[in-house]
């Protein structure tokens, strides 16, 4: 079962309350003023329906320049989607997994009007806000990755 997550609800505002801390956690922000990106893009994905491998690769290949021995962009994707349905429960108010229930945009009854690819008007643009969201991401990572420089002989 997949969990919508929609921007501004409460799903999306908690799960960014648990993944810039957990990108600091891992190494993957250098705790500055300006490290909210990476975590933004990460949720962007969530909202445009990204699954835990896109995710993963993503960050991995894209974002991140990982080695393929690193794990860490894939054991990310795997906390990430767990909580997801972890903080999904706590908001359906049941521990249990939400199986049964409708999406919170068919619960609440939105009727989005959506386009031959079963997409959004909104889930549209979002899409478009997400690559303007790894312009960003890209723009800081280039400039300062970590705090670390990951091929000192590229230095200049």
């Amino acid at each position: 079962m997949s969990i919508e997550v929609l921007l501004n609800t409460p799903l999306a505002d908690a799960l960014s309350n648990v993944v810039q801390p957990k990108l600091t956690e891992i190494g993957w922000n250098t705790g500055g003023l300006d490290d909210s990106a990476l975590g933004e893009y990460i949720i962007l994905m969530l909202v445009n329906g990204k699954t835990q491998d896109q995710i993963a690769a993503e960050l991995s290949n894209d974002l991140l320049s990982l080695g393929p021995e690193d794990t860490g962009a894939t054991d990310f994707a795997t906390w990430l989607f767990e909580q997801v349905h972890t903080l999904n429960a706590q908001l359906q108010g049941s521990s249990a997994p939400q199986e049964q229930q409708p999406s919170q945009g068919q619960a609440n009854g939105e009727g989005q009007m959506r386009d031959d690819n079963g997409q959004s008007e909104a889930s549209r643009s979002q899409d478009a806000d997400m690559g303007e969201a790894m312009d960003d991401v890209q723009d800081q990572l280039g400039q300062n990755l970590c705090g670390v420089d990951q091929n000192p002989a590229t230095s200049e």
